[in-house]
This record gives C-alpha cells, sequence and structure tokens, in this order.
C-alpha cells in the first residue's frame, strides 16, 4: 500500500494590480528605547512587512522618514493628552528618509495606546506634503 503524496503548496497570492507598491513610514522611537530594543525596531518590523509583502508581488519602499528629537518621555501611564504634548514639537521630519513620490504611504507603529504617536506621524508626513493613506498596528492597548 502506498502513502498519497501531499499536495504541494500553493505559491502565496499575488497581490491585485490596484496594489503594486507601497511605501511603509516606520514610527520612531525615543533613542532610549531604541537602545534597549537592539535599534529601530518598528524599521526592522518594517522591513520584515516588506519582505512578506514582496513574495506575494507587492512593491514596498521603507521611508525611516521621522525622528523624535529632543527629550520625549516614555509614554508608559501617561494619557492622551499627555502623550499628544510629549510628542508636541518633537516628532521630526527626516531628510535622509524621504519617501518616493507618487506612493500611498502606510504607517507602521508597533501598538497604538491613545493614537498619538499616529496622529503626530501623520501631522509631520502631511506637513511635508505627503498624504497618509493608512496607519497599520501590529497591537493595541486595552
Amino acid at each position: 500500500m502506498t502513502t498519497p503524496r501531499p499536495a504541494p503548496a500553493a505559491p502565496p497570492p499575488r497581490a491585485s494590480p490596484a496594489a503594486r507598491a507601497i511605501c511603509l513610514v516606520p514610527a520612531p522611537s525615543r533613542p532610549a528605547a531604541a537602545r534597549v530594543r537592539g535599534g529601530p525596531h518598528v524599521e526592522r518590523l518594517a522591513h520584515a512587512a516588506a519582505s512578506v509583502l514582496a513574495a506575494r508581488g507587492i512593491e514596498v519602499t521603507v521611508a525611516p522618514a521621522l525622528e523624535l528629537a529632543g527629550a520625549a518621555r516614555d509614554a508608559v501611564g501617561l494619557g492622551r493628552e499627555q502623550r499628544i504634548a510629549n510628542l508636541a514639537g518633537r516628532l521630526k521630519f527626516r531628510e535622509a528618509g524621504r519617501p518616493p513620490p507618487g506612493l500611498p504611504i502606510v504607517v507602521l507603529d508597533d501598538v497604538i495606546t491613545t493614537g498619538a504617536t499616529a496622529a503626530a506621524c501623520t501631522r509631520a508626513l502631511t506637513a511635508e506634503g505627503f498624504a497618509v493613506s493608512a496607519v497599520l498596528t501590529l497591537l493595541t492597548a486595552g
């Protein structure tokens, strides 16, 4: 008696023509938090996501276009208004990470607690003339 062979794995689904290319902009971390995590962890997540999407036929650019400048404090335990104040004037556009023109921009963050970081990232990109198409997060708090 022979054992039936498993069916070959199906190739990953291909992207629809409308979803040809996107630009992931990782939300920045405080420098101290990045050091604890071994570097810019959300940027690493963006590159990992880009690899997965590329395998499905979607061209992805990762543009680390934002940075936290100044002395933003750790947001753990802060409410929404405190988080907004903590980021005010501290989330800056990085010319070196400028997204390529014409691609839909998706802000990528690791967690959304109050939405203050996502909103600040969107404002910073909008101020530079970019339209944010979506914000993608891995987790929500609560």
